[in-house]
């Protein structure tokens, strides 16, 4: 007979007269469900939910591959000769990042935009959240300049008026129509990022562009034909581009990767959820394991009762069904308030995570969310209740009703009960083995040295209108002069611009060909990060001239001006070993040369986690006077950079009055944004770990105090025979600490198996760490000690006399 409305009911009544037992459990309970509901939720929108496109599992992601890598961008003109190729796809869709600038009246504003082939919105089947999207009329050339605007940028710049679609509106200084706006979130996944913009405008490939093989910045992705796997697409792509490397043999070396969108958009978050929620679950085990624990006890207390309801012909059913209403109650409780810290938590984890993991951006408590606590709430309820509730099936009537202690069944309950805080002491240990190590790791990522001191530098991008400068003299009328009014500036030692900013994690790169190097084998030459300076850049960061000379004013753009570089440290050590680098040359076109006139101290342009890559500096003038935004990095004397932030936007803006100041941030802020992916990993698993500790310690308090109570006239008896208080303490710690030594070595056991899952957020540190070990099993046996120690201490203040009386 299953659990009916009486047996709840009267569990309830029964629940309200144990307040102190029904609140640790609930407590545990809300605890444990609700963590496990919010990664939950992070886990089902980033790996399980389906992509919001038409038939999604028809979509793939289409990389070109090199020897150094195997999700690379493509070539436009490759791009469309795959695109008219290809039978297995039934359309490719491409897509390259910009910065624009969205003219007001009043201001300007920095947006995200993305160029993309006018046949991307179809290929996906999505629809216009109003207006139209994109359609392949827009990449014709000869039509009207159309803008598609996202939800976002709809809603806070536009107030979502629905008027605003069929109007021109300003993108770079030229008039563009709203065609319409995109679906709310609307965004694409692309390996571990996602494609995602203010602004969507249509590709039109340049002749340039089309002409230009080497120059890969596409993003592709395809819908698979009918009957058409991504096996078979992956095989019949290899197949066109072997084709291309034939008639293009600098392109040798160079293939095609198909991959399914669905799975792989959330490769590298995967194995990190995972195993967040493989921790939480951890915690939800030993919230499971006190309310079984406190069950059990109860049920000891409740012998007598169980005891006649046996005697009077209830079946191990009728008894079981009590304590496992109990249970369902208490975990039905603690799901409803444990929904409350799910929402919480996913409020949290969103916020935290919505710019480092893109994959989670937008989480919610969703009906699947629900029904997966629901689902949970009743796994719960029968791992809290299972064992008490046998246990209690089993009473003997007659030993119990005849007001014996029970010392066989009292016995086998304590030795369940110890099993419990065994495994709730292993499991926490696991978890701080593996918090104490990603924390370490972490501490070490924090520890490298960037290569310049990040503390007196400020940070902004700036983007200007390229219609304002229809000559391509960016540089000379607009940057030289801002950065010598912020130079002007009081306080102000030094300013320069660089093309990418350092910690951006992204970069420009080529394969580099020394002079007297053959011609041959493009994808296999070394890669060099491209960085475009100021004159003015090395000296704002403080990077040392190492040898040679730093770029110059008088390496600009004029014909008698020879074309020269400077180099990173991280280059010579690779391309140069034991060698001069000075007056050595590579080529920057057939004929052309770039020279090497000087060596710089590296700084980590990809942050912290990878170690410094070969780089070569470019002055503007001579490689870049056809750029419409620039990261500008500030020096100050003393002080709080950010303090003369207004000063240099006013500056800017005397040079430009239509300029977009945006990203206004101290570089140490810069630098600690480049590791919140690792911080936020950090930040949950280490929360996990204290509550588990929490946990788990509470359960040994416990069942200690329970154990204490239970020989209370033991106790008694002992000390009115004249044992005193430190053998008192002695006996009954020794069951604590050997209750917490087992635990530990079990958890030294599992952990050196499920630490080495951690490798990817330990960045340097080995999963067997011993210090790391050693320090997280001191601290866990310390918590051990203390919640074992004050039991025993309490078991020092019985009063014998008392004691004696006690039944």
């Amino acid at each position: 007979m299953p659990i009916r409305l009486n047996d709840l009911k009267e569990a309830g009544r029964a629940l309200l007269r144990a307040p102190g037992m029904s609140g640790s459990a609930i407590l545990c309970l809300v605890l444990g469900l609700g963590v496990t509901t919010a990664i939950f939720s992070a886990v089902n929108r980033a790996l399980l939910q389906r992509l919001p496109f038409t038939d999604p599992d028809r979509l793939v992601t289409v990389y070109r591959t090199t020897p150094h890598f195997d999700t690379g961008p493509h070539a436009a003109p490759n791009f469309r000769d795959l695109a008219a190729g290809s039978h297995q796809l039934q359309g490719m869709a491409a897509a390259t990042p910009i910065s624009a600038l969205l003219t007001f009246p009043d201001a300007s504003a920095q947006v995200s935009a993305y160029r993309v082939t006018a046949n991307l919105f179809q290929l996906l089947g999505v629809t216009a959240e109003a207006g139209r999207l994109l359609v392949p009329a827009d990449d014709d050339p000869g039509e009207a300049l159309s803008v598609v605007l996202s939800d976002r940028l709809w809603r806070s710049r536009f107030g979502a008026d629905p008027a605003v679609v069929g109007r021109p509106i300003l993108v770079d200084g030229a008039e563009r129509l709203v065609a319409g706006v995109a679906p709310p979130d609307f965004r694409i996944p692309n390996g571990g990022r996602m494609i995602d913009a203010d602004l969507w405008l249509p590709m039109r490939f340049s002749d340039g562009e089309i002409a230009e093989r080497g120059s890969n910045y596409l993003s592709v992705i395809g819908r698979l034909a009918p009957g058409a796997t991504v096996a078979t697409a992956d095989a019949e792509l290899k197949r066109l581009f072997d084709g291309l490397t034939q008639n293009f043999p600098f392109l040798k070396g160079e293939s095609i990767r198909v991959l399914s969108m669905q799975t792989e958009g959330a490769r590298t978050v995967r194995a990190p959820l995972l195993l967040l929620f493989g921790a939480v679950g951890f915690v939800l085990l030993i919230a499971s394991t006190n309310v079984a624990s406190l069950l059990l006890a109860r049920g000891v207390h409740r012998r007598r009762e169980l005891a006649v309801r046996v005697a009077l012909g209830a079946d191990r059913w009728a008894v079981m069904r009590p304590v496992l209403a109990e249970s369902l109650l208490l975990a039905g409780t603690g799901m409803l308030l444990g929904l409350g810290v799910a929402l919480a938590g996913v409020r949290t984890i969103g916020k935290l995570a919505g710019q480092f993991l893109p994959q989670v951006a937008g989480l919610t408590i969703d009906p699947w969310v629900v029904g997966f606590s629901v689902g949970l709430t009743l796994v719960v309820a029968v791992l809290c209740g299972a064992v008490p509730a046998w246990r209690s099936s089993a009473v003997d009537p007659q030993e119990a009703l005849s007001g014996g202690r029970g010392g066989g069944a009292s016995r086998r309950q304590h030795r369940a009960l110890e099993l419990l805080v065994i495994g709730e002491v292993a499991l926490s240990l696991v978890l701080l083995l593996g918090a104490a190590l990603v924390l370490k790791g972490f501490a070490g990522l924090l520890r490298r040295e960037p290569g310049f001191d990040p503390a007196p530098l400020l940070t902004l991008d700036v983007t200007i209108s390229p219609a304002a400068y229809p000559k391509g003299d960016q540089v000379a009328r607009f940057l030289e002069p801002a950065l010598e009014g912020i130079r002007a500036i009081p306080g102000v030692t030094a300013a320069g611009a660089i093309s990418l900013m350092p910690y951006d994690n992204w970069g420009w790169n080529f394969g580099i060909r020394y002079e007297g190097q053959s011609s041959d084998g493009a994808s296999q030459r070394p890669l060099v990060e491209r960085r475009l300076v100021t004159p003015g850049f090395f000296a704002t960061t403080g990077q040392r001239l190492l040898s040679g000379r730093a770029l110059a004013a008088g390496d600009d753009e004029r014909p008698e001006a020879p074309a020269v570089v400077v180099v990173n440290q991280a280059l010579v050590d690779r391309d140069f070993p034991n060698q001069d680098p000075i007056g050595r040359r590579f080529y920057v076109g057939d004929e052309s040369f770039a020279t090497i006139v000087g060596v710089v101290t590296n700084i980590r342009n990809f942050g912290p986690v990878e170690a410094p890559r070969p780089e070569v500096y470019w002055n503007y003038r001579q490689a870049g006077d056809g750029s419409s935004g620039f990261p500008i990095i500030v020096r100050v004397g003393r002080g709080d950079p950010n303090a003369v932030a207004r000063a240099v936007e006013a500056a800017i803006r005397a040079v430009d009055p239509g300029a977009a100041v945006s990203k206004v941030r101290p570089m140490t802020q810069v630098i600690s944004d480049s590791v919140g992916r690792p911080r936020f990993y950090l930040s949950l698993l280490g929360l996990f770990a204290g509550v588990a500790l929490v946990l788990s310690m509470a359960g040994l308090y416990g069942v200690l105090s329970y154990s204490v109570a239970q020989r209370t006239r033991e106790i008694g008896v002992r000390t009115a025979l004249g044992s005193t208080p430190a053998q008192t303490v002695g006996l009954m710690a020794r069951q604590g600490l050997g209750l917490v030594g087992a635990g530990l070595v079990a958890g030294l056991l599992g952990g050196a198996g499920l630490t080495r899952l951690l490798g990817s957020l330990l960045y340097g540190v080995s999963p067997l760490d011993w210090p790391t070990w050693a320090v997280a099993t001191a601290a866990l046996a310390l918590a051990g000690v203390l919640a074992a120690m004050v039991p025993a201490w309490r078991a020092t203040r019985v009063d014998p006399i008392v004691a004696m009386r006690t039944e």
